[in-house]
């Protein structure tokens, strides 16, 4: 007798013993226990409740292929992650402006790097640069070059003190001194417009643009102020910080010396604004007294400059230029520029966010074509490559403030220039005779 076979419980095909006519589909017989493999879903999808050992009747052609392998998903799902960092990497580099790009980011490097790369393109200009002569003059210059600066505004100061004595032969020596040392270094080159000005940006050297500080360097003479122009300077702040002459009040007055002196621009002193226009000029008018800043504003036929100045809403005690604001809104009338001091507000250095608090003010009020930078070289680094944070200082608006709204100031001088015929004025002689204390009687 043969032993009862034991039955396969994973998998058992039982045979029917009769034949299926023809046409009908074969049907399998599946013992299986469900829990330990997973269902096709062909099966799945039926309502009926199939419960652990149960028989189920399906069709070979009902049967779905295996799925696909893990390992390929995860190989192909790898392949298109990197062809998508690929694309995602063309894109941003061929079609999202650079400054974009680093206002998320926080590395400090990368902004530094968009601020060189734009320096290239557009030159730095310092609205005040006064270095010490002698010794420490290599000093400051390598600070200005750190700084990425790549023009200067260099004004030949002379002690008020001097006005009405020597004051112009000082002028003509300090002039004299400044074109020699410029002349022994082959990093600098003295410029009389903004077309050199661009050019030895180009050729990688700095631009030296001269100018003169205080009217009383030009003794009260038309003459002096063409024979100065001759000489290479380009402007001339009609007054220093608190020397009034006889032809233009100062903000900063004293009362005792000052008393017989004008308190805002004379008729002379238009004059001399006129025929600064004529050479092709600039009229520095930073230093002035408010009512003389708005005679002015309205006797220039060119744009003015203000230099080394800060708001007066700022409040800062001291010697630095503080300029009202409804003169920072007539000079965006006028196309000037206010160069803005971003080292101190009076006694106490300005920091970061003053700095940037400051020059969001100016472009508030004046607009964006009317500001620029001055006082602090070292420092211009980091300053733009924080305000390169700002989505409102993108890269055009930028170039503006580092030295595109002066260039711009400069060309426009130049187009204005002999547009005005030649004035042959003199000085009213009761204006200087109780002063001039060296200058030869007229017969």
């Amino acid at each position: 007798m043969n032993p009862t076979p034991i039955p396969n419980h994973d998998f058992m095909e039982l045979h029917p013993v009769h034949q299926h006519p023809a046409g009908c589909k074969q049907h399998c017989f599946v013992f299986t226990e469900i829990a330990d493999i997973e269902l096709p879903p062909e099966i799945t999808k039926y309502p009926e409740k199939i419960k652990n050992g149960s028989i189920h009747s399906y069709t070979k052609e009902s049967i779905s292929p295996p799925p696909p392998k893990l390992a390929k998903d995860r190989r192909s799902r790898k392949i298109i992650a990197l062809v998508s960092g690929l694309l995602v990497c063309v894109a941003l580099a061929a079609g999202i402006p650079l400054g974009l790009q680093l206002r998320s980011s926080s590395l400090l490097e990368a902004r530094l790097a968009f601020i060189r790369r734009l320096l290239v393109e557009s030159p730095l200009v310092e609205g005040y640069w006064a270095p010490p002569m002698g010794a420490n003059f290599s000093k400051s210059f390598a600070e200005v070059k750190s700084g990425m600066v790549g023009a200067l505004l260099w004004p030949i100061a002379v002690p008020c003190a001097a006005q009405y004595l020597d004051a112009v032969q000082l002028t003509l020596e300090g002039l004299d001194d400044a074109r020699r040392l410029v002349g022994k270094n082959r990093d600098m080159a003295v410029v009389a417009n903004a077309d050199e000005m661009e050019q030895a940006h180009t050729e990688g050297k700095l631009a030296i643009l001269f100018g003169l500080e205080g009217g009383h360097t030009l003794g009260s003479s038309l003459a002096v102020l063409r024979s100065m122009y001759s000489l290479g300077a380009r402007f001339v702040s009609l007054t220093g910080v608190g020397c009034t002459t006889p032809w233009a009040s100062a903000s900063i007055r004293n009362d005792f010396f000052d008393e017989n002196l004008p308190s805002t621009l004379t008729n002379f002193g238009e004059i001399i604004i006129q025929e600064m226009n004529r050479l092709g000029m600039l009229v520095e008018i930073s230093r002035l007294s408010e009512p003389a800043m708005m005679v002015a504003l309205n006797v220039a036929k060119a744009p003015l400059l203000l230099s080394n100045a800060l708001p007066s809403s700022m409040a800062c005690n001291g010697t630095t230029a503080a300029v009202p604001d409804h003169i920072l809104s007539a000079l965006s009338q006028n196309g000037g520029v206010l160069m803005l001091n971003v080292e101190r507000c009076g006694d106490k250095p300005m920091s970061l966010k003053d700095a940037i608090t400051a020059i969001n003010y100016i472009r508030a009020i004046a607009g964006v074509d009317h500001v620029g930078l001055s006082g602090s070289p070292k420092n211009y680094p980091l300053l733009l490559a924080e305000l390169a944070r700002d989505r409102l200082w993108g890269s055009v608006a930028i170039k503006k403030l580092v030295g595109g709204n002066i260039v711009r100031v400069l060309r426009e001088v130049e187009t204005n220039k002999n547009r005005l015929p030649l004035s042959e004025d003199w000085i009213p002689l009761e204006a200087i005779e109780m002063n001039a204390y060296c200058r030869y009687p007229e017969t």
